[in-house]
């Protein structure tokens, strides 16, 4: 079978304009980590039944013989109940790509398990290429554009840079690296590649241009030429992760291939949907007849399912590779997630043996029920309200909000909110009042870093209005 990370036309068309994100609601990732040391552990039930666990049953999904209700981590087997959930809070951004782009990436790779991967400079330099390409193109016809290959008959054009651009996973119209990384795990296809166990070293570009009179922003992870394919997994890859808290509630659509199509490669509208959940079983054993449940664990209701999609599946982009060593749950188009806790249950026959494998997560809490100005008026500069560190529950009604970060250090602002009740952006200001930042991106959240010292506002776009969550790391 042809596999998308060992043959690079394979692989995914582009990311479409914009990149429309899904609902960005991550405020803690959850993985099973010892007391002693915030770092995971093993994340999903391994092959339960084993030596030492099982069965996995609805009431003991982990099947390390604690109930659901009475488990830390209910899909990560513990019995003595000694580690529990917890994860680092997302890395504080430097203003530097390659650190940026790495440091979320690795997080999002941590919370999975795996090692993290190492920058190459040399694999950067050909997405930088790509990236340029993509920049001038876009200049010269007046729009912004974005695709995997080059046009070598333009004179800005490059055979590295057309080799680096079907290599990598693209996007468009994100504010920075950190959030087009955010936007990429949100997808299915361009996931799938950042997280496999093979990938060792990664190229990261991001480049900003004015086309038409708006600011664009290109961002590029050169992946394939630093993954070793046959790699196998160190257990289960599940995502959205074990016992995560605060994941998407969304596919946010408009991805090359589109999952929740009859025909993904044909091209066209991609709808969104909810969250796609996938299984990675790298080096398990064949993958055959996959099947199972995707509901919400407080009411009972099932997510109806538009198609479910593994490794040698019947349709032909399965069988080309596209889901390589995977299982994924493709939700009805137009469906979303509650805030709520959901459980995920996939049976299949894997490597000659039929397995089941549960898991559970946790979407965003629910937005704050606070009235306007409940921190008073704190629309100026003079009157800002000063935050170092934790999160702040708000809403904008008639003004914006103004904070200062207080502290001597820099640290990242984070604004989580609902876009389809109003479009909530976050601007940075200096201590004189000028602007030095801007996140205005077409999600459910929008990031920033801010100096110590200086202020951040968060504002309604065009007299949105609407409740947000602030979180200061």
């Amino acid at each position: 079978m042809q596999s998308p990370h060992a043959l690079p036309r394979l692989f995914a068309s582009s990311l479409v304009v914009p990149f429309v994100l899904a609902a960005l609601a991550v405020l803690t990732l959850a993985a099973c980590a010892s007391d002693d040391a915030r770092t995971p552990g093993p994340l999903a039930p391994v092959g339960i039944p084993d030596a030492e666990h099982g069965p996995s049953t609805p009431d003991d999904i982990d099947g390390d013989g604690v109930s659901n209700d009475s488990d830390n981590c209910p899909s990560v087997a513990n019995a003595d109940q000694r580690q529990a959930c917890t994860f680092p809070a997302r890395p504080a951004q430097v203003g530097d790509v390659h650190v940026d782009g790495l440091a979320r990436l690795n997080w999002y790779r941590a919370s999975v398990g795996l090692d993290p991967v190492e920058h190459d400079p040399a694999l950067s330099a050909g997405c930088a290429l790509h990236n340029s390409y993509l920049v001038q193109l876009s200049q010269e016809l007046g729009a912004p554009q974005l695709g995997h290959r080059e046009d070598l008959s333009r004179p800005y054009a490059s055979e590295e840079g057309n080799e680096a651009g079907i290599d990598s996973v693209l996007s468009l119209g994100q504010a920075d690296i950190a959030e087009a990384v955010d936007g990429w795990m949100d997808t299915l296809y361009h996931r799938l590649p950042l997280i496999h166990p093979g990938l060792e070293r990664v190229g990261i570009d991001y480049q900003t241009a004015t086309i038409g009179g708006r600011e664009q922003g290109w961002a590029c992870i050169l992946y394939r030429q630093g993954t070793v394919n046959g790699t196998p997994a160190p257990h289960p890859i599940l995502w959205p992760p074990g016992d995560i808290v605060g994941t998407a509630r969304q596919f946010g659509g408009n991805e090359s291939p589109c999952p929740t199509v009859a025909d993904p490669l044909g091209g066209g509208t991609c709808p969104a949907s909810a969250a796609i959940p996938t299984l990675g079983l790298h080096g398990m054993g064949d993958i055959r007849d996959a099947s199972g449940t995707y509901r919400n664990v407080e009411t009972g209701a099932e997510i109806p399912l538009f198609a479910t999609y593994w490794d040698g599946g019947p349709t032909p982009h399965e069988q080309m590779g596209y889901m390589e060593d995977h299982i994924a749950f493709v939700p009805a188009p137009g469906t979303s997630l509650e805030t709520a806790l959901y459980e995920v249950t996939m049976n299949a026959t894997v490597g000659g043996a039929p397995t089941t494998y549960r898991w559970r997560f946790r979407t965003g809490r629910s937005l704050p029920d606070v009235g306007c100005d409940d921190l008073g008026m704190i629309n100026t500069i003079e009157t800002a309200h000063g935050i170092e560190t934790g999160s702040i529950d708000g809403r904008i009604c008639e003004f914006a909000d103004m904070y200062r970060v207080t502290g001597s250090s820099t640290r990242t602002v984070r604004i989580e909110f609902e876009h389809g009740e109003g479009d909530l952006d976050l601007v940075a200001l200096d201590a004189s009042g000028a602007e030095v930042g801007m996140s205005n991106g077409q999600g459910n959240t929008e990031e920033l870093t801010v100096a110590a010292g200086n202020f951040f506002q968060v504002f309604g776009f065009n007299g949105a209005m609407g409740a947000y969550i602030l979180t200061v790391e």
